[in-house]
């Protein structure tokens, strides 16, 4: 049996055990059949019996866009891991440095400007690391929701299985505890479609502006704009680019955990 199958809505392949396209986000339906054609090649086989386009998601148009609040807190918690591996890795640089100068490899005055370098460069991250503040998706509290009602679901259990609670308080508390996971479960399922929307937009958005930056590039050099206003926007885009790819590669993490 073949490993991979095709993406139905971007049509790159995938692996068979994925449960979402990890080109687009696009959720995987586990009925689909297993392919090892592309699906343009398949329209291409049925052209005189189109099927409709399916719906990827219920009331897309009633999704709202990822706001940039979100896509600040998603780069804000993907920036902090950097910065913690940059910092450890200068402060690994700053005992090697004690170490050549333990050995006679520099000396005093080289181990000092040197150390003072790898510092300002801590200090500059610890700062920007001071100005970063990610908070957790709702999906995020949903699952920690969900994993309290089942926490408590199975101490009810457990009780009654020892016999020490009334079979009306059981039934009572019981009864609580399935409600509000059921609830939970519903709204994580409403989230998960936003959160699948966000990433798809999010890469879509990402796509436009590799083009924009490289257009400009281009026209650029054909049209000789003025340099330093080009490299500003240039500037701008960029940013933007990298915030936009780091929030969509956070929100693919944050499904793939799913």
């Amino acid at each position: 049996m073949s490993q991979t199958t095709y993406c139905a809505n971007c049509g790159k392949e995938i692996s068979i055990t994925a449960r979402f396209c990890r080109f687009c986000g696009s959720p995987i339906r586990r009925g689909q059949v297993e392919s090892t054609t592309p699906p343009v090649a398949r329209r291409e086989e049925s052209v005189q019996t189109p099927s409709p386009e399916p719906t990827r998601f219920v009331q897309d148009d009633a999704i709202e866009k990822i706001p940039s609040s979100v896509v600040d807190s998603l780069y804000a918690r993907k920036r902090k891991k950097q910065i913690n591996n940059e910092m450890k890795s200068l402060l690994k640089d700053i005992d090697e440095l004690g170490k050549k100068l333990e050995i006679g490899l520099i000396d005093d005055t080289q181990s000092n400007n040197q150390t003072l370098k790898l510092q300002e460069k801590i200090d500059s991250l610890q700062k920007e690391k001071e100005t970063l503040k990610p908070e957790p998706l709702e999906i995020e509290k949903f699952i920690e929701s969900e994993k309290k009602w089942f926490a408590r679901l199975e101490k009810i259990e457990e009780k009654n299985k020892a016999g020490s609670v009334s079979r009306a308080v059981y039934d009572s508390l019981k009864d609580e505890y399935s409600s509000e996971l059921a609830t939970t479960q519903r709204k994580r399922a409403t989230e998960e479609r936003k959160v699948r929307r966000w990433l798809v937009d999010l890469q879509k958005e990402v796509r436009i502006l590799e083009t924009k930056i490289e257009s400009l590039k281009v026209r650029s050099d054909i049209e000789g704009q003025n340099q330093e206003e080009t490299n500003q926007t240039l500037v701008k885009l960029s940013d933007q680019r990298v915030r936009k790819a780091t929030a969509a590669e956070v929100l693919l993490e944050i499904l793939e955990t799913l």
